[in-house]
């Protein structure tokens, strides 16, 4: 195996990590820094694959959730950079087409700047479901594996964390 493979595996296995221990957590920053750091690590790979859409969406990702991090930490309203992340995805996805697949990598990273821009986890935990799945199909045409993996085990962890976090404890108060 060349040395750029390798590099690529390393970071996709790294990133996998990342995304799966996010939404094991109940807090929002928790779930955000494990974001972030997935995104980083995905931006490293994406590069080294030649996937451009990919690569752009993950480093405005990044900015979007320090950002988000700080804000509902404050309790402060993120509705105008939703609007503004939302828009930069939108032109980003533009610039960097690569093909009916950026639609994709457009709709997933809009409506993960609504989830993420949400307090509430269980909302950003459903929403999640969707722009995973997105991201998935993406992974499988730029030939990501550890892409492709990251996001079949982000849907499993998504849903033992909904399950754990949301339904559960929501089923022991009613008892």
């Amino acid at each position: 195996m060349d040395p750029k493979t390798l590099i690529i595996h390393i970071l996709g296995g790294l990133g996998i990590s990342a995304s799966i221990m996010a939404f094991q957590f109940k807090k929002h920053g928790a779930i955000l820094f494990f974001r972030t750091l997935n995104e980083v690590l995905f931006t490293l790979q994406y590069f080294l694959l030649g996937a451009y859409t990919g690569m752009a969406a993950s480093v405005i990702g990044c900015a979007r959730n320090i950002i988000f991090k700080k804000r509902v930490a404050k309790g402060k309203d993120t509705r105008l950079f939703i609007a503004v992340f939302s828009l930069l995805f939108f032109l980003f996805g533009l610039v960097f087409w690569e093909g009916p697949k950026s639609i994709l990598i457009i709709v997933a990273k809009v409506l993960s700047t609504v989830a993420y821009g949400n307090k509430n986890t269980t909302v950003m935990r459903l929403i999640i479901l969707v722009t995973s799945t997105s991201w998935l199909i993406y992974n499988y045409f730029v030939c990501s594996i550890e892409g492709v993996v990251c996001e079949a085990l982000t849907l499993l962890s998504l849903v033992i964390g909904i399950v754990r976090l949301d339904i559960l404890p929501k089923m022991a108060k009613k008892q």
